[in-house]
């Protein structure tokens, strides 16, 4: 990882630009799944089997944090492993 003009680490950016796709990519997705749900009769299977899915997808941003954290803490770790 090397250091770009006034001081920035490479690497932010990319870093920040993917996290930030994927939590666009996760509320369409949710967005989508609660239309479906609102489309189908109810206590059906469809209905079902949407609710279950939005609830299981409900808990990715939880990970996203942590996915977060980690990915930060790898970035300033090779930051200083690089630099000495």
């Amino acid at each position: 990882m090397k250091l770009l003009k006034k001081g920035q680490v490479g690497g932010i950016q990319t870093f920040i630009m993917a996290i930030v796709g994927v939590a666009v990519i996760l509320a369409v997705g949710l967005i989508v799944l609660g239309e479906l749900q609102v489309s189908a009769a109810v206590n059906s299977s469809a209905y079902n089997a949407t609710g279950s899915i939005i609830t299981k997808m409900a808990t990715i941003p939880t990970w996203i944090g942590i996915l977060i954290t980690v990915a930060l803490a790898f970035i300033v770790l090779g930051y200083f492993y690089n630099r000495g």
